[in-house]
């Protein structure tokens, strides 16, 4: 099926096996294209902006996802989660002489909001997206680690540091998507590894530098077998304490890794699967970021999660699911933000453990209600078709004229942040007028005012240099020093400054690292920009002879060097 986006105006194709899914839960086929709906469903999700305010019901101080300019209570765990108010209170009777989600807005703007996503954690107050945590610093959606700082979806982690996407491992800095592998540094895609430097796609591999595509190796420098003496030799010739010497080698190391095959996908153990960076799936296409999904499209971030459509977070035991901000554990929930433990749930938004909701704002353990107006079940049943007829020929135009029905996400002009505080600048980067000409929010950067005491390019060239004086300087990132610096798309976020952390300090000593130039901020934008976009390009295996076709992440005039999975096993292992 064949549509027009309202919002780019794009064609757009509606799979034969999606339209089911529309069919069963009573809703229009979408009105925007795929990457809008991504779009607009990531304006919704601040993961990485922290700020300073009070609870507006007990008065202690709290780290929160909320600046204090936005114009709703917002509420610590007790207090939101405690006996101190009640959000039935806040119920409004149905007028059917405006539109629902205006109705909704209305709502969503009295109810008090829960201050961040954290659950279970210990000593990690800044934090966000995170549960069962212990002793951990600014890292983001993320669970179970421990004495980890600076990171964004690490799981099971130890002493991890700079870490994107990583798993069941320990010491570990300025890496990307390694599993269970122990002192891998400046490394991607590796598995089962320890004591790694510069080194791709490595399994089952211990001491080796600048190094892809091994298996079971040992004591190899770019992909050169040597003795362990000859290695340790090298390896001390390299003088990786030096933070010159560092920047050099990972250059030479990415530029070496170009010249070798890559699987199409990142991804283990699928079956008809397309998207990247996904495992241990089947019948799923359009998924990134995701593990254990079966008949899923468009999914970000899913987990254990089935016939589920348009998520950002999905996971637990998701089913029959549609337009999801951070879900958790649903059933037959849809077009809701921050629902946890839901069934037959309607636009509602940081609902917990309840079920038979539609439009409904910071409910727990509730039932039949609508716009957290307590209603009986046969009253609830009564109501439910008319509100969806109601949506449908009444649909709600926001600022720009874009029309939501029946069956459309919140408009991001709902969201309760802007645009460049969200996970949508770090994947569809805009500037400020871009976002403001579009419809967007946009949060105007504060004024610092730092006295910087070390310029980064002042710093230091290794850590044995270092002494803890540094723990009372401020730096200046480097990226603010050179506006133009190849990190450009971080200009939004980058914090101009930043500060060494005694812990900090403790790791960069203990395993001879020189001390980074760029804030922490800047940091995590440079290690997203290794990551292949969420779009897909369908292309065919560059091995001579194979005319196998397949839908990858890497653009057709990216250099790498791309195999199908059968040519690439053959290749490597």
């Amino acid at each position: 099926m064949q549509k027009v986006c309202k919002n780019c105006k794009k064609n757009f194709e509606i799979a034969k096996n999606n339209l089911g899914f529309y069919l069963k839960i009573g809703a229009e086929t979408p009105n925007y294209c795929p990457d809008c709906r991504m779009q607009n469903r990531m304006s919704w999700r601040n993961e990485r902006s922290l700020y300073k305010r009070t609870c507006d019901l007990c008065k202690k101080n709290i780290i929160t996802i909320y600046s204090p300019d936005k114009p709703y209570k917002i509420y610590c765990n007790d207090c939101f989660h405690g006996d101190g108010w009640d959000s039935l209170s806040y119920g409004m009777n149905l007028d059917f002489s405006k539109p629902f989600l205006q109705q909704f807005r209305e709502l969503q703007l009295l109810v008090p909001r829960l201050y961040a996503f954290v659950f279970k954690n210990h000593n990690s107050d800044y934090t966000n997206g995170t549960a069962f945590n212990k002793n951990c610093y600014l890292i983001f959606v993320s669970d179970h680690n421990e004495d980890s700082m600076y990171s964004h979806n690490i799981f099971s982690c130890k002493n991890a540091m700079d870490t994107l996407n990583s798993n069941e491992s320990e010491f570990c800095y300025d890496s990307i998507t390694c599993k269970k592998s122990y002192r891998v540094f400046f490394s991607e895609d590796c598995s089962n590894s320890q004591d790694l430097y510069f080194c791709k796609n490595c399994a089952n591999c211990h001491d080796c530098i600048g190094s892809v595509n091994l298996r079971n190796q040992q004591y190899c420098i770019f992909n050169k077998q040597y003795s362990k003496e000859e290695y340790l030799k090298e390896k001390e010739k390299l003088n990786l304490s030096s933070y010159k010497n560092i920047t050099e080698i990972k250059k030479k190391a990415k530029e070496f890794w170009k010249t070798f095959p890559i699987k199409y996908i990142h991804g283990l153990q699928n079956v008809d699967i397309s998207g990247d960076y996904v495992f241990n799936s089947k019948n799923s296409h359009n998924v990134f970021d995701s593990d254990l999904l079966e008949d899923c499209n468009y999914i970000n971030y899913g987990n254990k999660s089935k016939n589920c459509l348009d998520g950002y977070v999905m996971v637990d035991n998701c089913e029959f699911s549609h337009e999801i901000v951070s879900g958790i554990s649903l059933n037959n929930t849809h077009d809701s933000h921050g629902v946890w433990h839901c069934f037959d749930t309607f636009y509602s938004d940081t609902c917990e453990n309840s079920d038979h909701l539609f439009g409904c704002v910071g409910l727990k353990k509730k039932k039949y209600c609508i716009l957290n107006k307590q209603y009986t079940k046969e009253k609830y049943e009564e109501l439910l078709p008319k509100i969806k007829k109601h949506m449908r020929d009444m649909p709600y135009a926001d600022a720009k004229g874009r029309i939501f029905s029946f069956g459309d996400f919140f408009p991001s002009e709902f969201s309760p942040f802007a645009y460049n505080e969200t996970a949508v600048q770090e994947n569809f980067p805009l500037s400020q007028a871009e976002a403001l000409k579009i419809g967007y929010a946009w949060k105007e950067k504060e004024t610092r005012n730092y006295t910087i005491d070390i310029k980064a390019e002042d710093v230091p060239d290794s850590s044995s240099e270092i002494t803890d004086d540094i723990l009372k300087k401020v730096i200046s990132c480097m990226h603010h020093e050179k506006s133009n610096h190849e990190n450009a798309n971080c200009e939004a976020v980058c914090t101009e400054a930043f500060k060494i952390t005694e812990a900090e300090l403790q790791f960069y000593k203990r395993f001879d690292l020189p001390l980074p130039r760029f804030c922490p901020n800047c940091r995590h934008y440079q290690r997203l920009k290794q990551k292949n976009p969420l779009k897909l390009w369908h292309r065919k295996c560059m091995k001579e002879g194979c005319a196998n076709e397949f839908e990858t992440s890497y653009a057709p005039e990216k250099p790498d060097i791309i195999y199908c999975e059968r040519c690439y096993q053959q290749e490597v292992y």
